[in-house]
């Protein structure tokens, strides 16, 4: 390799090493939970759930003991992941602030934690659980109430003559929708479903959230501020690897061949994997299996000048846990140049920006969809984080801010191309 070409690699492997670069991740729950290390717990409720019955949450208003109660958290470390399983009693515990921002982290009574969608085997939950006064051995209330109810079943009734059975049609009730909430988020605001949980990850441009709901975690939204770098091909990565020194973190990048934004979606599984093996913080992006674009429409938006491709497309796929979903996306596919070497580019030099997304179930898809492109199109950065952006670099304001503006017109799009699907 000439001097030339030594110093241009080196160069660009350090600016992309400031946007994707780190150490392994951590397994403790705090290192995986963005904003744990200046939160001040102030008060906390407790939602007790198994299946569909919920018991009346448990409120500490007691700032002191909150703060216990999450400060136990700090010591849960987390294990491997094992089967999500609804037989189990789940503790919902959502801390709030002074200002009012929250924070929720669910247990479940065999001592494992929910996290992004995912359950792990944890160490520290019986310090917590004991912090917060429950004893998850105990019989719960829906267990007391189901043993009354067989103990009230099995009473010597006196005989009756039964009457001729009569078959009744029950009327269809509509489905249940979502109530949208005030979330504060610190940096950034927005309507949520109440009671849903929400994870953040990276900052500034980078920034990025998914929100579900607790009780079907297929039902989902999520916003990725930027994703990337990438290698365009497979060769470029190799190629790229071959000529890299050791420990260079850019080697683990993925590749995105596909320049679009169905492309980017359906390779995210590979970006998972690198952003596991690369960032300090741990962020769990929406799992999409088997996607299979319905419509697709181009869009413009001010990144315009550096995308080659941008897009807002309705999609079939299949969730983590395997059911059969529809998806609306949209968000920039973007290449800052190349550089190649023996004709092949090695610049790993692509990214994603802005992408937004809601998923749902085909059977839930239709009616809650308009609700929860109301509360993804609520996210905003406060103006003092735009600020804060803007002391970092112009980029990262810029890509902030344009968050932020462009909202209500992708609202107004989307909901306009939601309709035009129904009707067809």
């Amino acid at each position: 390799m000439t001097r030339t070409k030594r110093m241009t690699v080196a160069v660009l492997t350090l600016v992309l090493l400031l946007n994707f670069a780190g150490c392994s991740a951590k397994n403790a729950l705090f290192d995986r939970v963005s904003g744990t290390g200046k939160f001040a717990a102030e008060s906390l409720t407790i939602y007790e759930e198994k299946g569909s019955f919920a018991a009346e949450p448990k409120t500490v208003r007691d700032a002191k003991q909150a703060e216990e109660i999450f400060g136990a958290l700090k010591d849960v470390t987390l294990g491997e992941v094992v089967k999500t399983d609804d037989k189990y009693t789940r503790y919902i515990f959502t801390f709030a602030d002074a200002s009012g921002s929250k924070m929720s982290f669910t247990l479940r009574e065999d001592g494992c934690v929910v996290l992004g969608g995912k359950t792990y085997d944890a160490l520290g939950t019986d310090t917590v659980f004991e912090a917060a006064g429950i004893d998850p051995d105990e019989e719960t209330a829906e267990s007391k109430t189901e043993a009354f109810s067989e103990a009230s079943n099995a009473q010597t009734e006196p005989e009756v003559t039964p009457e001729p059975e009569v078959t009744v049609t029950p009327e269809p009730t509509p489905e249940a929708t979502y109530t949208l909430v005030d979330y504060d988020g610190g940096v950034f605001t927005m309507q949520l479903p109440q009671g849903w949980q929400i994870m953040t990850g990276g900052e500034y441009a980078g920034y990025s959230i998914r929100a579900w709901d607790p009780n079907d975690s297929d039902v989902q939204i999520f916003y990725y501020g930027e994703l990337g770098p990438y290698f365009k091909s497979a060769e470029a990565k190799a190629q790229y690897q071959s000529m890299s020194t050791s420990n260079d973190p850019l080697t683990y990048l993925p590749v995105l061949e596909d320049p679009t934004l169905a492309g980017c979606l359906n390779a995210m599984d590979d970006y998972q994997d690198a952003y596991d093996g690369i960032m300090p913080q741990s962020f769990a992006f929406a799992k999409i299996q088997n996607m299979t674009v319905l419509s697709e429409t181009p869009i413009t938006t001010p990144l315009a000048s550096y995308a080659v491709s941008e897009a807002s497309i309705l999609a079939s796929l299949t969730s983590e846990t395997g059911a059969a979903c529809t998806g609306v996306f949209e968000g920039s596919i973007l290449d800052a140049g190349g550089y190649e070497i023996n004709g092949v580019d090695v610049t790993p030099s692509r990214s994603a920006s802005n992408i937004f997304g809601i998923i749902a179930p085909e059977g839930k898809f239709e009616t809650v969809a308009p609700i929860l492109i109301q509360s993804l199109t609520s996210f905003t950065f406060t103006d003092e984080y735009i600020q804060e952006a803007i002391r970092q670099g112009n980029m990262q304001a810029e890509n902030a801010a344009e968050v932020s503006r462009r909202n209500s017109e992708m609202m107004e799009r989307v909901v306009n191309d939601f309709c035009e699907y129904i009707r067809q």
